[in-house]
């Protein structure tokens, strides 16, 4: 049986926001144009060379919050797309998604973690595709992209390890705190299907399609398998921890 404690998604407000910020920017123009063309009898020369600098910032600006949108919506709909995989898992599993966890300081958020009697696992998700390299013990990787006519596109982005590595001190602060100590694991899952040409250390477990994930999770079992006290006192923490 797979029992799911979902969160909101951090990013659901941001998508709002700039699904807002869009309209009201794609709107500007024609407003602005028709407000000039009907206002005015005799057309002011440096009021229209404003309207146009102003249309022109608009469309700069519509084209940024665009491609942040689309972004925070590809990876919101790629979590979606996992509870409905997690959902095809063999056994007895309580899924949190979402999870916000925080230890004095240091917070973070879990996209999925799994807890059942063979352990605690944490799934770290990057909706990317195209090329992404790098090594374990690089700050940065690189993400390349690929588009028609021969065009490349090259960001940095943060090693998901060193993310993976702090969520788990967090996690298992907070377990501590509640009197159990227990291991925990994690798996990095590209939704996206990229090239992976990565130089990882041999703990490292990386998935970058969806029967990759579901056969690892299936076969996963920790070095210490779980009681039933630790198994409920998991569940029991993490349900009132965010609360």
């Amino acid at each position: 049986m797979i029992k799911i404690y979902k969160n909101k998604n951090a990013n659901f407000k941001k998508i709002s926001f700039l699904f807002a910020i869009q309209v009201i920017l794609g709107m500007l123009p024609a407003v602005l144009f028709t407000v000039y063309a009907l206002s005015l009898e005799e057309k002011d020369i440096s009021l229209g060379i404003i309207i146009i600098s102003i249309i022109l910032f608009s469309f700069a600006g519509y084209i940024v919050a665009g491609r942040r949108y689309n972004i925070l919506v590809s990876g919101y709909k790629g979590e979606k797309r996992l509870v409905k995989t997690v959902k095809q898992l063999d056994g007895d599993y309580s899924v949190f998604t979402n999870l916000p966890i925080r230890y004095k300081r240091n917070r973070s958020e879990i996209d999925l973690l799994l807890v059942s009697r063979n352990g605690v696992l944490i799934v770290e998700v990057k909706n990317h595709s195209g090329v992404i390299s790098g090594s374990y013990n690089e700050d940065d990787w690189i993400h390349r992209k690929y588009y028609r006519k021969g065009k490349v596109s090259e960001i940095e982005m943060e090693n998901p390890f060193k993310q993976i590595k702090r969520q788990r001190e967090i996690l298992k602060s907070i377990l501590r705190s509640n009197g159990l100590d227990i291991w925990v694991d994690s798996i990095l899952y590209f939704s996206g299907k990229p090239c992976l040409r990565l130089d990882l250390s041999g703990d490292s477990c990386v998935a970058s399609s969806e029967n990759e994930l579901v056969g690892f999770i299936n076969s996963y079992k920790s070095k210490k398998p779980l009681t039933d006290e630790e198994y409920n006192g998991i569940i029991n923490t993490l349900r009132t921890h965010h609360n």
